[in-house]
């Protein structure tokens, strides 16, 4: 078995060119000597073939680079499939079997021993023609079977990286031939197809008919000719029948308008009489429609009275209802408010014990103070002993002679005396003390006010909380108005709607939101599931990420902002809920058991998203706090939720137990609960008054605490300042001090030396005992004022933390403030509801009894009616009253007017009837008359369409038919023209085309380099006379490159017409190919293709006209692909840019 029969596992050719049938030399040798400019694509251009199993092809494919270049040669030996290549490109794109040479019908096409035949033919799609709805490529697919074919066109996308990726357009041999037309790929034309059988017998056979008959083939003409030949003979045919018919309907409408005269008369009598037998049938039944009228409105009084009954009863019903509702909204207010004064107390214990820690930490500094302050008193008495005997021992040592060491400690102990007076006046002030006292009193102070911002913060927060949570209700309110689905977001509904419009956008239709799959089964539960499913409630559910951005286009769409567009989650649906939940005991109700959801994929979502399995339910959250605040939470619970929302979250390794407080009734259960009764007035009025609270607090309370808080921080700032500008005065002075104590002692110890009476040692020796006790005292001090900064420290964390208390009881003191203005306001309309209940009461009263009187009269009525029914029994009997034709018993007398305009109706038509009674021709009838009147007017509806249409037709007939010798003449001359343009670019050529259409032939006269030297001469002769003969003919045409050409042509008489028996092959098959190229002038495809155009050419012409063919394709044609097929060689083949060469091996069975 040979590769070729081995079925391919990839429709890409392998890069191997041993193991591929088709190899493929694409290096340019030269630079091609086109402009980029000149260069434009066109559609429809084969990028690709692929066969399997047809004729002789197992499995081909050959991809041909249509972005490079524009021509194509295979070559090939004999049997190696080429023709076989050529006809499947026909048969693919919907060719007949028979147009081929090689079969009478598809089916013969199929490979021996095999069922079917498949051609896969892609074609390119950018540039001219191209289709905007497809991609770079356009695939049409044939599948051949023994008894049929089918077709199957795909759109090719190529992505920047090359991947290619279809989607199938349609399956219709109808779309397949609209695609083909409007890419100008003709299937039959033998110019764009010439095939092996046609090239052979065009080149042996290259009589003049025949080349005429190519060219009527090629460009449509006579076919064109004799087309409207016809249609003019049918016009003519339809103009005379229609005359005829109009003329015939004369006659028709003047014996309709005596039908329609006669006719009248009679309906005017029979109205009249109809009418009048009408009257007297329905006058004896006036009474008792007149009864039935008192009883219908006494009726619909009762039914009025007995609807305001019901309504009022409904009203007090709900008036009742809402009562109820706002009773146990009070009672849960209550519980709020004792829960909230129990934690008030805790908060008060503990800001009372604050309160002591700070009074224990003043006490203990005042203690510490009184004690520094007898310590210094004791240290001011002994420095006064110093300073006496220091007097005395001066006297002393004067009295023996040291008057220089005298006089610099008197110096000394004056300047030292100076210092401590002026330490001891600053001690004694106080100033120091003042100042730490007053920044401790504005400290509390700006606490104190601190405190006060925090309160009135805290009150304007909630407010504006309250605010927004009556705003979000009045958003979903007048949301739900419009649709209850939007309870989980005010666009749900648009976005829903917009889903539905663009279905075709998604891989599946997003599941959402998620609220709406759920029921919940008890609602007492509505505020803990909400707390706990709420906040994925508005979630869309999208199978991938395509879907979930075309969610989001789809948002875009309806300009949602991203604020409030719902979140996305993407996940696959699989439609089979989990089956192995984890869930605690049955002893538990859990938030997943009280719930219904009815989406297996959006129960998966909701379990994974929020543990509602894990999650119980508890009716107080003292018990919910009990069960979780413990190491031993209950089995598989994360969390505990009471029924008012509140959750207790039990601790685990990486967490600690925790407490959040629910909701309340206002702000939750609005998903799942009831859907409650809103006054909107009443929110709006709510609404208006919180932003006028928030405003008054914030631009009053909170301005003005805001001016005392930075007025006191100002004199702190000052007075902190001010104070440790004294402290630093004080620690100089005492430096000072220490400085001249040290002078004054060495100066006493010089003196001691030079002094030796005993009274001098004696009090040397007092001084310096009482000296050396002084650093122990002032230790002492220093000791004492540590444990004061101490204290300080101890009573500033103290303070500190009374202030977080003093905070947390002002936050708790405004809850409960605002709980009991909540239960005010409860109690307010209680007392209105009340009120409105007393009123609804009494008008109730007053209904039943105005009911007791209607149902009285309701009695009478009834009983005159029956006595009114027997009278109409005896009237009906009477003969004259006899029922008419049509009434009914008894008669409608909706619209029948009042009783005396009756009988004044019933004088009037006697006496018409009896005036107007007139003989009149009874045989015409109504039918007889709407049946002819209708074949009047559709016989001249249809003449008239008939006549516009035939009008419009000759209009365009005469055009086109105007025309078409412009149109033959026009194709004659450019297919000449070019004809002459490609022999020039043979060199030694020259020719042209001439056109008999009398006898139906087309000559090709072809003159070599060698024949135009010798004749030179004598075509110089002969233009003067070709020119006067030119000016005479019929057939001359005024433009001037049609003259220039005239021109050139030789004398009839004296110039030998030659034809192409006389050239060489390799001439014979230039010229050839010449004449096809010109005829593709006329007739535009995007691809043209010739099998076996060489085959009776020589070695020698062969090449030059192989490669004058790839300079006329690449140069003249470069938007046209070109496909040639030989089987000779074509390694002698210049290779240039837009060229591609392939090579087929021989097709071994």
């Amino acid at each position: 078995m040979s590769k070729r029969d081995e079925p391919s596992t990839s429709e890409i050719v392998p890069p191997n060119l041993a193991e591929r049938e088709v190899s493929t030399m694409e290096t340019p040798a030269k630079k091609s000597k086109l402009n980029e400019d000149e260069k434009f694509k066109v559609s429809g251009r084969i990028a690709s073939v692929k066969l399997q199993n047809f004729m002789c092809h197992a499995n081909l494919l050959i991809e041909f680079d249509t972005d490079k270049n524009n021509c194509f040669y295979i070559g090939g030996p004999n049997g190696s499939g080429k023709s076989a290549l050529f006809a499947a490109i026909n048969l693919g794109l919907g060719g007949r079997g028979s147009d081929n040479e090689r079969g009478n019908s598809a089916q013969q096409y199929i490979k021996d021993n095999a069922s079917q035949a498949k051609i896969k033919i892609t074609l390119t799609n950018e540039g001219l023609n191209a289709h905007p709805d497809y991609g770079k490529l356009v695939s049409v697919e044939r599948t051949i079977n023994q008894t049929s074919s089918t077709y199957v066109m795909k759109s090719v996308h190529v992505a920047s990286n090359g991947q290619q990726s279809e989607r199938v357009i349609s399956k219709k041999k109808v779309d397949i031939d609209k695609i083909v037309a409007r890419f100008n790929i003709h299937l039959s034309n033998p110019a764009f197809w010439m095939s092996q059988d046609r090239s052979r017998s065009f080149l042996a056979n290259f009589k003049p008919s025949n080349v005429y008959k190519l060219y009527l083939e090629s460009t449509d003409l006579e076919k064109i000719r004799l087309s409207y030949v016809k249609f003019a003979s049918v016009l003519d045919e339809c103009k005379r029948i229609t005359e005829e018919k109009i003329n015939s309907l004369t006659n028709e409408n003047r014996r309709l308008k005596n039908m329609l005269e006669q006719r009248d008369l009679q309906g005017k009598l029979e109205s009249y009489k109809a009418t009048l037998a009408t009257y007297k049938w329905k006058l004896i039944f006036c009474t008792l429609r007149d009864f039935d009228v008192e009883i219908k409105i006494n009726k619909k009084k009762v039914e009025v009275q007995q609807e305001a009954h019901e309504a009022l009863k409904a009203d007090y019903g709900q008036n009742r209802a809402e009562r109820r509702a706002l009773d146990q909204q009070a009672q849960d207010l209550t519980d709020e408010v004792e829960v909230q004064k129990e934690e008030m107390e805790e908060a008060a214990e503990a800001l009372k014990k604050k309160n002591q820690v700070v009074q224990e930490c003043r006490e203990n500094v005042s203690e510490v103070l009184h004690e520094k302050n007898k310590i210094e008193y004791a240290l001011k008495s002994r420095k006064d002993a110093i300073q006496e005997a220091e007097k005395n021992l001066r006297k002393a040592m004067e009295q023996q002679g040291c008057e220089e060491l005298t006089s610099r400690l008197k110096k000394a102990e004056n300047e030292h005396k100076v210092v401590r007076a002026e330490k001891e006046k600053m001690e004694k002030d106080g100033e120091l003390d003042k100042l730490r006292k007053k920044i401790d009193e504005l400290k509390k102070e700006i606490t104190k006010t601190d405190s006060e911002k925090f309160t009135a913060t805290m009150e304007v927060s909630g407010l504006k909380k309250g605010l927004e949570t009556n705003k979000a209700i009045m958003a979903k309110t007048r949301a739900m108005k419009t649709d209850s689905i939007n309870k989980f977001g005010r666009h749900t509904s648009d976005i829903l709607a917009e889903i539905s419009r663009n279905e075709a956008m998604f891989e599946k239709p997003p599941k959402g939101p998620l609220g709406k799959y759920i029921t919940l089964t008890d609602p007492k539960w509505a505020i803990p599931v909400e707390e706990c499913i709420g906040p994925i409630a508005s979630t869309f559910l999208c199978s991938s990420h395509n879907d979930s951005n075309a969610l989001r286009m789809c948002f875009r769409n309806l300009r949602i902002p991203n604020d409030e567009q719902p979140s996305l989650s993407v996940t696959s649906f699989l439609e089979k809920a989990y089956s192995n939940l984890e869930e605690p005991s049955a002893q538990f109700e859990t938030v997943f058991r009280k719930l219904v959801i009815s989406d297996a994929d959006v129960q998966n979502v909701i379990v994974d998203r929020t543990s509602c399995e894990q999650s119980i339910l508890v009716e107080k959250k003292e018990e919910a706090m009990q069960l979780m605040d413990t190491d031993y939470p209950p089995r598989n619970v994360v969390k505990a939720y009471s029924s008012d929302g509140g959750q207790a979250i039990a601790g685990g390794p990486n967490s600690f137990y925790r407490f959040y407080s629910g909701k309340s009734r206002k702000e939750g259960g609005r998903m799942f609960g009831a859907e409650g009764v809103v006054d909107e007035k009443a929110l709006e009025l709510a609404i208006e008054s919180t932003k006028a609270e928030i405003q008054n607090c914030e631009n009053n309370k909170l301005r003005i605490i805001d001016v005392k808080l930075n007025e006191l921080k100002k004199e702190e700032n000052n007075a902190r300042l001010a104070a440790e500008h004294l402290e630093k005065k004080k620690r100089e002075l005492t430096s000072q001090e220490l400085n001249y104590e040290r002078l004054v002692r060495d100066l006493n110890e010089q003196l001691r030396k030079s002094a030796e009476a005993e009274s001098i040692d004696a009090l040397q020796h007092q001084i310096d005992a009482q000296k050396n006790r002084i650093p122990v005292i002032e230790n002492e001090i220093r000791e004492l004022e540590e444990k004061v900064l101490e204290f300080r420290q101890s009573m500033a964390s103290a303070c500190s933390e009374k202030s977080k208390a003093e905070k947390l009881f002002a936050t708790l003191s405004l809850e409960v403030k605002g709980f009991a203005e909540s239960n005010t306001q409860l109690q307010r309309r209680m007392a209105a509801l009340d009120e409105k209940a007393g009123e609804l009461k009494f008008h109730i009263d007053k209904m039943k009894a105005e009911q007791m009187i209607l149902y009285t009269n309701d009695a009478r009525l009834k009983t005159e009616k029956d006595e009114a029914v027997a009278h109409v029994e005896e009237e009906k009997k009477r003969p004259e009253n006899a029922m008419p034709a049509g009434e009914t018993d008894p008669p409608d007398l909706t619209d029948f007017p009042s009783t005396q305009a009756a009988q004044q109706r019933i004088e009037e038509l006697q006496k018409i009837i009896d005036l107007g009674s007139v003989g009149c021709d009874m045989s015409i009838t109504a039918k007889s008359v709407a049946e002819f009147q209708k074949m009047i007017k559709t016989c001249k509806y249809q003449c008239k369409k008939v006549n516009e249409v035939l009008s419009t037709l000759n209009k365009i007939h005469m055009i086109r038919l105007n025309a078409y010798p412009l149109l033959k003449k026009y194709t004659e001359m450019k297919v000449c023209d070019k004809f002459e343009e490609l022999l020039a670019i043979r060199g030694n050529f020259e020719g042209h085309l001439k056109f008999d259409h009398v006898k139906q032939t087309l000559n090709v006269n072809v003159q070599s380099a060698k024949d135009l030297v010798s004749r030179r001469d004598q075509i110089d002769d002969d233009e003067d006379d070709e020119e006067e003969g030119d000016g005479q003919s019929d057939d001359s045409y005024s433009e001037g490159p049609r003259s220039k050409k005239a021109k050139k042509k030789p004398n009839k008489n004296k110039e030998k017409a030659r034809d192409l028996n006389g050239l060489s092959g390799g001439e014979r098959s230039f010229v050839t190919a010449a004449l096809v190229m010109s005829l593709w002038e006329v007739m535009e495809q995007p691809f043209r293709m010739m099998d076996e155009f060489d085959v009776f050419m020589d070695m020698m012409n062969r090449k030059l006209v192989m490669d004058l063919l790839v300079e006329l394709a690449t140069q003249q044609f470069p938007h046209n692909q070109f496909i040639f097929f030989t089987p000779q060689g074509i390694k002698e083949l210049n290779k240039v840019d837009g060229l591609q060469i392939f090579e087929m091996n021989k097709v071994h069975d």
